[in-house]
């Protein structure tokens, strides 16, 4: 069993069960905090579709607030969800383009995570 992530009826993402729930639940306490909608409507328990340009957009403010901040324990905590997030926003045909060194070393790390589609 799993969850299934689709944008525009294509399947970006496909984890499991328990993968897939800790990562809804975390995502949308992470858009709560950061005052954004998560892009993520329930089709059912386990399918979820992603309006991907509210998903962009709460992606890019994870994303600018990750980088800009100097606490090591806020960082870590958006970072586990940033880095998925990172690789459905490209399977969802967007991207958010990295300047610097920090940026590209942990774009590539999110990128390099195995996720099934």
């Amino acid at each position: 069993m799993s969850y299934v992530f689709d944008v525009d009826g294509k399947t970006v993402w496909s984890p499991s069960l328990r993968v897939g729930e800790l990562y809804v639940r975390m995502l949308r306490d992470v858009g709560a905090v950061l005052g954004a909608p998560t892009g993520l409507n329930a089709l059912s328990a386990d399918m979820w579709d992603i309006d991907i340009d509210a998903f962009e957009e709460l992606i890019k403010i994870m994303y600018e607030t990750y980088f800009a901040s100097g606490h090591q324990a806020f960082k870590a905590l958006i970072g586990g969800v940033l880095a998925p997030s990172i690789v459905i926003l490209e399977r969802g045909g967007k991207e958010i383009r990295p300047d610097t060194d920090e940026e590209r070393e942990f774009y590539g790390r999110a990128l390099g995570l195995s996720m099934a589609c």
